[in-house]
């Protein structure tokens, strides 16, 4: 059953050009495994580092917000963004193939399914960039810019798999991809030398958060200081980042009791002694 679901997925030719020409352990099965393991993988990742840079700005509160001074080079990103979602779309539409070679018709769906996540990553990058033409923050750019990186070296990947077959390719199946990458080299080249000319977003007030983890320790001047734990964030918890503080004043002198946080009353013995009586009654 699992070998059948893979042949209909990947469809391979048996002794056909991938077989006999390809440079590759696996064989028919080459065309499949680069555009599955290596592309669509790729363009996932682009897809959720874009999808999640979009939520950020429309929803993240803690992000500063910024005005592009001018939108020209978004424009020229979004456009550039735009072909690489037409080249796919026009592939699946038009049903164009870079790895029929041995005169098949159609796509296998190996290949259509990595076309659809192009096109939707791709699709994913133009709103976001259309949103920064309108709120910009800086919060997980770098992330996107190594993603198109790594869609890029997918893409070199399959272009090392299928260069060495040009001359079997008849049409312009072969030269529209090599189109888009020459496109999404130009991109991602503009993406990393980006430097945006910003202004304060109008009437935005950044919402500041207190961290547990990097606030200094102060005792308060009356009363006791409360075990900060309970307040803390579950990453702060599991890593114990809530006692740093404490830990930073042992570092530069002895501690003293004053220094010690009182317990907060959820953790006092009596408390604690009260829930136990009233559960075992």
């Amino acid at each position: 059953m699992g070998s059948e679901l893979l042949n209909w997925y990947c469809r391979p030719v048996a002794n056909g050009v991938w077989t006999k020409k390809a440079d590759s352990s696996f064989g028919a099965y080459t065309p499949c495994a680069v555009d599955s393991l290596v592309i669509s993988i790729s363009h996932l990742v682009l897809f959720g580092l874009c999808l999640y840079r979009i939520w950020l700005i429309k929803k993240n509160a803690k992000a500063r917000r910024f005005c592009l001074r001018s939108n020209w080079y978004n424009y020229v990103l979004g456009l550039l963004a735009g072909y690489c979602v037409a080249e796919p779309l026009s592939r699946l539409i038009m049903s164009i193939s870079i790895f029929n070679l041995d005169g098949g018709t159609g796509l296998a769906p190996f290949e259509a399914t990595s076309l659809i996540i192009e096109a939707l990553a791709w699709s994913c990058m133009v709103i976001m960039i259309g949103l920064e033409t309108k709120i910009y923050i800086r919060e997980f750019r770098w992330y996107v810019r190594f993603g198109v990186v790594y869609g890029l070296v997918g893409d070199a990947a399959l272009l090392n798999a299928v260069l060495p077959m040009r001359d079997l390719y008849n049409g312009s199946a072969l030269y529209l991809y090599i189109s888009m990458v020459l496109c999404e080299v130009l991109f991602g080249f503009l993406l990393l030398v980006y430097v945006p000319n910003l202004n304060p977003y109008p009437g935005y007030i950044t919402m500041q958060s207190e961290s547990l983890d990097n606030v200094e320790y102060k005792a308060l001047p009356e009363g006791d200081q409360i075990c900060p734990e309970r307040q803390a964030s579950i990453f702060s918890r599991i890593y114990f980042g809530w006692i740093t503080a404490l830990m930073q004043i042992g570092y530069r002198r002895p501690i003293t009791e004053k220094d010690v946080w009182k317990l907060d009353t959820w953790d006092q013995t009596e408390t604690l002694t009260k829930k136990f009586t009233k559960k075992l009654g």
